[in-house]
């Protein structure tokens, strides 16, 4: 599993792992099976007159508004609006960004999708694409590299819902010791709990600054006159309070 490190704005670096060819593809693969569907509905919509070029002008401005437009120009636009995110890689879990972890501009997509030219439809129909994301240090292919973009993965490789956090929790057997808790939200915990996680699968000290930065910011929120010594053990009592109270 290759991964990428980025240096937040409170100098915390978080890693992110780097999305493998395979979940490309299949992104890329979800993002023309929509296409055809788009297109199948624009056959439905408007019959032989989309191909009627005995009215040329009516065929031509529905061919190039309706269709090749929105084929030319759906990757860029579409990434540059969801923040890096087509709908096949939505589904996939995966997002592109920026080298350095900034999320990526018009720019960057428009030199992407110049680059698709080389990488899939001149590259074997997508084998030097696949090859270069396959390969290369950052997984990156030549629209990839010329844009200075990485795609990684926005899910962790497990998932947990809050239904998992911690279950083995209950009123019966477990006094909370921070009522106060219930100030947050579930996606708060859920940050706690991938970031408990996060040290315990990967215990570099990127990690375990981060959860230390995370512990004092939840005491802080919390209105504690300082952060538990043992900041971990504080970050799961959270979770197991929150759980508990919530319930």
């Amino acid at each position: 599993m290759k991964t990428i490190s980025f240096t937040t704005a409170q100098y915390v670096k978080i890693d992110y792992e780097l999305a493998p060819a395979a979940y490309r593809v299949v992104a890329s693969f979800i993002d023309v099976v929509m296409f055809v569907i788009y297109f199948v509905i624009l056959m439905i919509a408007f019959g032989d007159e989309i191909f009627d070029f005995r009215n040329r002008d009516t065929a031509t401005l529905i061919w190039v508004l309706l269709w090749r437009l929105p084929w030319l120009l759906y990757s860029p636009l579409i990434e540059y609006l969801t923040n890096g995110r087509s709908l096949g890689k939505y589904i996939m879990g995966i997002r592109v960004v920026k080298a350095t972890g900034e999320t990526a501009g018009l720019r960057e997509y428009f030199t992407r999708w110049i680059f698709r030219a080389v990488d899939i439809w001149l590259g074997g129909f997508g084998f030097l694409a696949i090859l270069l994301a396959g390969t290369t240090e950052r997984r990156q292919r030549l629209g990839d590299i010329m844009a200075n973009t990485v795609v990684i993965r926005t899910r962790d490789t497990q998932v947990y819902s809050l239904r998992d956090v911690l279950s083995i929790k209950n009123q019966d057997n477990h006094t909370a010791t921070y009522p106060s808790v219930t100030r947050f939200s579930d996606e708060d915990m859920l940050l706690i709990k991938n970031t408990i996680i996060r040290v315990q699968r990967y215990p570099n000290d990127a990690n375990k600054q981060f959860a230390i930065e995370l512990a004092n910011e939840t005491a802080k929120l919390m209105g504690l006159p300082e952060t538990p010594v043992k900041r971990m053990e504080f970050l799961k009592t959270v979770l197991q309070d929150y759980v508990v109270l919530t319930r």
